[in-house]
């Protein structure tokens, strides 16, 4: 679903396919040269730099909107999830083992990473897809720039209380508080995370 064309450019592309009897064969792309985003922060002390996060985030909203847009919930987008070029920057989302269909109803059972759980999922036990994944967008930006998860435990996410260590601009700070917003429903759109000035007073 995700694969057909038009492609986005920062997803790994399902090249060919095969339905065997009692499994699947899946072929994808192999961008060169690559490492995972975690490795690759991790060769920089673990902390990626503002304008690093930022040139990474778009591509991630880009690949984040386009599955969403296919009808499809990848519910797993972190660092270890993302290739990154190391000559071009360029960054690519893998691994759909979470994946679901996307649905309007809310889900009942969280898949995914535990530290990318939204708190509607931590009180409620139920969570819609997009306001989720929208969610995990402001984990992985917070993962990139501080080098850590902004919660240490599930009950420390209703008291709303984040550590931020180095410094980082108003509109960095801004659209990440606005995608790590507790309630669903105030939490920006793929459109509003495209247009913020983050990105766009560049």
């Amino acid at each position: 679903m995700v694969s057909q064309p038009p492609c986005c450019s920062n997803i790994v592309e399902l090249l060919e396919w095969f339905d065997l009897p009692y499994q699947f064969v899946m072929i994808l792309e192999h961008p060169s040269p690559c490492m995972d985003l975690n490795q690759f922060a991790r060769l920089q002390n673990g902390r990626l730099t503002e304008a690093q996060t930022r040139g990474i985030m778009l591509q991630v909203i880009r690949a984040a909107h386009h599955c969403c847009e296919r009808g499809v919930l990848h519910r797993d987008i972190k660092a270890q999830n993302l290739l990154i070029n190391t000559n071009t920057m360029q960054v690519k989302l893998i691994d759909f083992g979470c994946g679901e269909v996307l649905k309007d109803t809310p889900y009942l059972q969280y898949s995914g990473t535990p530290a990318f759980r939204p708190p509607e999922w931590v009180m409620f036990k139920q969570y819609n897809g997009i306001p989720a994944t929208v969610w995990g967008l402001g984990i992985l930006m917070y993962n990139l720039l501080y080098g850590e998860y902004p919660f240490k435990a599930e009950h420390f996410i209703d008291m709303g209380q984040l550590k931020l260590i180095p410094p980082v601009s108003q509109d960095c700070f801004d659209l990440m508080m606005w995608c790590l917003e507790l309630n669903p429903e105030l939490r920006p759109t793929f459109q509003d995370l495209l247009q913020h000035e983050w990105f766009t007073d560049v």
